[in-house]
């Protein structure tokens, strides 16, 4: 990700965004950028959701 976003190191969280110091386009940049964020998260509860499954099955 991008010039968009500042990590607080600490905390593990992103800051947020003046957005009102942003163009339009910027905007819009941003937004894309988020989108694939988004789909790169779900992509690891979905391989931590699997990994949890398979563990489950050998401690049963």
């Amino acid at each position: 990700m991008s010039d968009f976003l500042e990590i607080d190191e600490k905390k593990k969280t992103i800051k947020k965004l003046n957005l009102e110091d942003l163009s339009i386009e910027n905007l819009k940049e941003y937004i894309l950028e988020l989108q694939e964020e988004i789909k790169r998260i779900k992509t690891e509860i979905d391989l931590k959701q699997s990994s949890i499954s398979d563990a489950e099955k050998y401690f049963k």
